[in-house]
């Protein structure tokens, strides 16, 4: 089976999900975005390749803290999501209308994971493997050159001073530092407002020195206080 012939039989599974009344249309949330989008995902391209990097961060956090996602459904206004892990890194993703009932998604769904598992590997026989580290690490990049990078770069300035104070080397710091971007990524969409949960992270690995960590957390909320507000 070819790459080509792969993508259109998931394709043609995804059309059969989007079938049921009540279906506005399904996707498969991978590393690298949707597959499927448009009219064939209920959604515009970009805002599909949205709902799957943010459903991918869900999945890997909760992976992350010993909890692998099942199944969730979120409800939002008229709608709500239906995401059920395939593996490490692809998610199914049906959005139904408000009243729809579950069961019978749930039910082809289950019918079809097998089938789905199938073709990902398929197409991913010819496709160069995309490491999770790989594109966290380019995602960091990313950010760093972005709006946010120079208050992360003033973050990052400010926790090695601490981070030295509390006995350690500027290089455990830069590693502190990289690992906490890692985690905060995962877990949320980079932008002012989940900073905080940024900084807890780093003030969670000064918790062996409680004086270093009070100092930069005060210095720290001072600099993200001082943030405008995302626009």
């Amino acid at each position: 089976m070819t790459v080509h012939d792969a993508r259109e039989q998931l394709l043609d599974l995804l059309d059969e999900l989007g079938a049921i009344q009540g279906v506005r249309g399904a996707i498969v949330a991978t590393s690298d975005g949707a597959l499927a989008s448009g009219a064939r995902s209920g959604l515009p391209a970009a805002t599909a390749n949205d709902v799957a990097k943010t459903v991918r961060r869900m999945t890997v956090a909760s992976a992350t803290v010993g909890v692998p996602l099942q199944e969730l459904l979120i409800n939002f206004g008229a709608a709500r999501m239906m995401v059920v892990p395939l593996r490490e890194d692809a998610t199914v993703v049906v959005l139904l209308e408000r009243d729809t009932a579950v069961s019978p998604v749930r039910n082809l769904l289950n019918a079809q994971l097998a089938e789905i598992r199938v073709l990902l590997d398929a197409q991913g026989q010819d496709d160069a493997e995309v490491h999770e580290g790989d594109e966290v690490e380019d995602e960091i990049g990313r950010i760093m050159k972005g709006e946010l990078g120079p208050v992360l770069d003033r973050i990052a300035h400010q926790f090695a001073i601490y981070v030295a104070r509390a006995g350690k080397t500027r290089e455990t710091a830069g590693e502190l530092m990289r690992e906490q971007l890692r985690e905060w990524l995962l877990c949320c969409n980079p932008s002012p407002y989940t900073l905080p949960l940024l900084i807890d992270g780093l003030g969670q690995s000064l918790d062996d020195a409680p004086t270093a960590r009070a100092e930069f957390m005060e210095v720290v909320q001072n600099t993200i206080r001082n943030l405008p507000a995302e626009r």
